[in-house]
Protein backbone atom coordinates (compact mmCIF):
# COMPACT_ATOMS: atom_id res chain seq x y z
CA UNK A 1 0.00 0.00 0.00
CA UNK A 2 2.74 2.58 0.79
CA UNK A 3 4.26 1.94 -2.65
CA UNK A 4 1.03 3.00 -4.39
CA UNK A 5 0.89 6.17 -2.31
CA UNK A 6 4.53 7.03 -3.05
CA UNK A 7 3.99 6.38 -6.75
CA UNK A 8 0.92 8.65 -6.83
CA UNK A 9 2.72 11.35 -4.90
CA UNK A 10 5.73 11.27 -7.22
CA UNK A 11 3.43 11.43 -10.28
CA UNK A 12 1.67 14.44 -8.79
CA UNK A 13 5.01 16.17 -8.11
CA UNK A 14 6.19 15.50 -11.67
CA UNK A 15 2.93 16.82 -13.08
CA UNK A 16 3.11 20.03 -11.04
CA UNK A 17 6.74 20.58 -11.98
CA UNK A 18 5.81 20.02 -15.63
CA UNK A 19 3.03 22.58 -15.42
CA UNK A 20 5.28 25.09 -13.68
CA UNK A 21 8.16 24.55 -16.10
CA UNK A 22 6.08 25.04 -19.25
CA UNK A 23 4.02 28.24 -18.98
CA UNK A 24 1.33 28.86 -21.59
CA UNK A 25 2.81 32.20 -22.67
CA UNK A 26 6.53 32.59 -22.15
CA UNK A 27 6.31 36.37 -22.54
CA UNK A 28 3.81 36.65 -19.67
CA UNK A 29 5.74 34.40 -17.29
CA UNK A 30 7.82 35.55 -14.35
CA UNK A 31 11.57 35.33 -15.05
CA UNK A 32 13.06 32.52 -12.96
CA UNK A 33 16.83 32.11 -12.71
CA UNK A 34 18.72 28.90 -12.02
CA UNK A 35 18.86 28.05 -8.30
CA UNK A 36 15.78 30.16 -7.48
CA UNK A 37 13.50 28.53 -4.91
CA UNK A 38 9.73 28.36 -5.39
CA UNK A 39 7.35 27.56 -2.52
CA UNK A 40 3.70 26.79 -3.24
CA UNK A 41 1.91 28.31 -0.20
CA UNK A 42 -1.26 26.15 -0.30
CA UNK A 43 0.69 22.85 -0.31
CA UNK A 44 3.95 24.08 1.33
CA UNK A 45 5.89 22.15 -1.34
CA UNK A 46 9.32 23.62 -2.17
CA UNK A 47 11.07 23.37 -5.54
CA UNK A 48 14.45 24.58 -6.80
CA UNK A 49 15.19 25.59 -10.39
CA UNK A 50 18.27 23.73 -11.58
CA UNK A 51 19.90 24.13 -15.01
CA UNK A 52 18.23 20.86 -16.11
CA UNK A 53 14.78 21.77 -14.73
CA UNK A 54 12.72 21.97 -11.55
CA UNK A 55 13.43 19.63 -8.62
CA UNK A 56 11.14 18.96 -5.67
CA UNK A 57 13.11 19.53 -2.48
CA UNK A 58 10.54 18.86 0.21
CA UNK A 59 7.54 20.03 2.16
CA UNK A 60 7.95 22.90 4.61
CA UNK A 61 6.46 22.95 8.08
CA UNK A 62 4.38 25.88 9.35
CA UNK A 63 7.36 27.73 10.90
CA UNK A 64 9.43 27.47 7.71
CA UNK A 65 6.47 28.60 5.61
CA UNK A 66 5.93 31.61 7.86
CA UNK A 67 9.62 32.68 7.80
CA UNK A 68 10.61 32.38 4.13
CA UNK A 69 13.91 34.05 3.23
CA UNK A 70 13.81 37.12 0.98
CA UNK A 71 13.89 36.24 -2.70
CA UNK A 72 11.85 33.05 -2.31
CA UNK A 73 9.25 32.84 -5.07
CA UNK A 74 5.68 32.16 -3.97
CA UNK A 75 4.01 32.73 -7.35
CA UNK A 76 5.11 32.04 -10.91
CA UNK A 77 2.25 34.03 -12.42
CA UNK A 78 2.78 37.61 -13.55
CA UNK A 79 1.14 40.30 -11.46
CA UNK A 80 -2.21 41.26 -12.94
CA UNK A 81 -2.10 45.05 -12.86
CA UNK A 82 -5.87 45.34 -13.34
CA UNK A 83 -6.54 43.16 -10.32
CA UNK A 84 -4.04 45.13 -8.25
CA UNK A 85 -5.73 48.38 -9.21
CA UNK A 86 -9.14 46.98 -8.32
CA UNK A 87 -7.88 45.71 -4.99
CA UNK A 88 -6.23 49.06 -4.22
CA UNK A 89 -9.23 51.17 -5.28
CA UNK A 90 -11.18 52.69 -2.41
CA UNK A 91 -14.53 51.08 -1.72
CA UNK A 92 -17.61 53.25 -2.16
CA UNK A 93 -19.19 54.32 1.09
CA UNK A 94 -22.82 53.53 1.80
CA UNK A 95 -25.19 56.49 1.79
CA UNK A 96 -26.02 57.70 5.27
CA UNK A 97 -29.68 57.84 6.26
CA UNK A 98 -31.03 60.87 8.03
CA UNK A 99 -33.07 60.03 11.05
Amino acid sequence: MPTKFARRLSCLALLSVGLIASPAHATDAVVVNDYDVFVDPPTAFAFIKLPMGWKFIGKLDADQLRDLPPGTLTSLLPADEGAVKLAAAPKPQAAKKKS
